[in-house]
């Protein structure tokens, strides 16, 4: 049977006040501050609101729901639903957002895995604004290796679901490895490689423990620039 998922969540705490989460969310130069590049928002029901992140990566949605200071609903262009949610609590606030559409399938569930991962990069750069005045986003997505990978059932790694050509993962891993370490460290889902990757500077040699075909193999590789090739 296909695993199909329907809603995912991620939630954060912040030891700030629900009016500067919702300033951060929903002023385009506070947000510019922590999250996007560039960004233009109608905050108002039925209002656009258009996300530039860099990287060839945007969102487009429409605010279909608005509490002020406690919830905002947005539908994408896919139909998909972004709701972010505040709420009070003794020493801050907890802040959580959550996706609602259909994930299904080796692509669809890597989709959900990297939406879900980038998401809370900027969340914990939102706590790291709020908090401390911070900005950590220069050390984010420094390196890859030129996998696209999911969470493996039962957390047992992480699964290749595709290499990209002229990369250094071309040609050393194949679709359906397994990856449980990378140099000695514990590789149990999607976001335990990612951010051991994607923190390395590039030129950074790495040893990929997997299993493949029921073997066990260590792959020596190296890490280069974000989206880059060989």
């Amino acid at each position: 049977m296909v695993k199909v998922v329907q809603s995912v969540q991620k939630e954060i705490f912040i030891k700030s006040t629900p009016e500067k989460v919702w300033r951060a969310l929903t002023q385009a130069d506070e947000r510019n501050a922590w999250e996007t590049r560039s960004c233009e928002m109608d905050i108002s029901i039925g209002g656009q609101v258009t996300l530039d992140y860099g990287w060839g990566a945007s969102y487009v949605g429409t605010i279909i729901e608005l509490e002020e200071e406690q919830k905002l609903i947005l539908q994408g262009n896919d139909k998909q639903l972004t709701t972010w949610t505040i709420t009070s609590e003794a020493d801050g606030v907890l802040v959580s957002i959550e996706y609602t559409g259909s994930w299904a399938g080796d692509i669809g569930l890597m989709e959900m895995d990297n939406m879900l991962f980038g998401t809370y990069q900027f969340m914990l750069n939102l706590k790291s604004v709020l908090e401390k005045e911070v900005d950590l986003r220069k050390n984010f997505w420094k390196s890859w290796i030129g996998v696209l990978h999911r969470t493996a059932d039962k957390r047992e790694g992480t699964k290749v679901v595709q290499v990209i050509a002229s990369t250094p993962a071309d040609g050393l891993l194949e679709v359906d490895d397994v990856i449980t370490a990378v140099n000695g460290n514990t590789v149990q889902c999607y976001d335990d490689l990612e951010s051991y990757v994607f923190s390395c500077d590039p030129g950074q040699n790495l040893i990929i423990s997997l299993n493949r075909d029921g073997q066990k193999l260590p792959v020596s590789l190296h890490t280069i620039g974000f989206g880059h090739s060989n």
